[in-house]
């Protein structure tokens, strides 16, 4: 059982990465998170919700799986199991050296959220007379009448 658990909504605010696997890597995806963080008081009394970018990483089949889903502006729930900070050194538009920070997840799951579009029975039920036709392996495509059986 892990100890760490982590879940994560957020919009993906810049191009998502795809690494693709080679003989000694798996596949790897990686994608800024913009996440709302708690609302935050101002001295003047009122208050105001930060945003927070997190870079939340996935490996193996579950990339492979992100790379063909999940693009910029799309608002990801993710799951994760380790959370690691970082520090690196860069320079500011005046040059000096300015040390920053930032926090990766790596996730072990990945879906779309629904929290501002929330899917419901009515909208995603199909009307009886627009039912799509299932067809059996091998079945006619015929739209008028019953499907042909196989010739044996």
């Amino acid at each position: 059982m892990l100890d760490i658990h982590i879940s994560l909504t957020g919009r993906i605010a810049y191009d998502p990465r795809f690494f693709a696997s080679d003989h000694e890597a798996p596949a790897m995806w990686s994608a800024v998170l913009e996440v709302n963080g708690p609302p935050t008081p101002r001295r003047d009394g009122s208050t105001y919700v930060p945003t927070r970018q997190v870079e939340v990483v996935v490996y193996g089949v579950a990339a492979i799986r992100a790379h063909e889903s999940y693009r910029k502006g799309h608002l990801v729930m993710a799951w994760g199991c380790d959370l690691m900070p970082r520090t690196y050194e860069t320079k500011n538009r005046e040059g000096k050296p300015v040390v920053r920070a930032a926090v990766k997840v790596i996730a072990t799951d990945l879906g779309l959220a629904t929290r501002y579009n929330p899917v419901r029975e009515e909208q995603a039920a199909w009307p009886v007379a627009a039912a799509p036709r299932r067809l059996a392996q091998g079945a006619s495509a015929a739209v008028d009448g019953p499907a042909t059986p196989l010739a044996a």
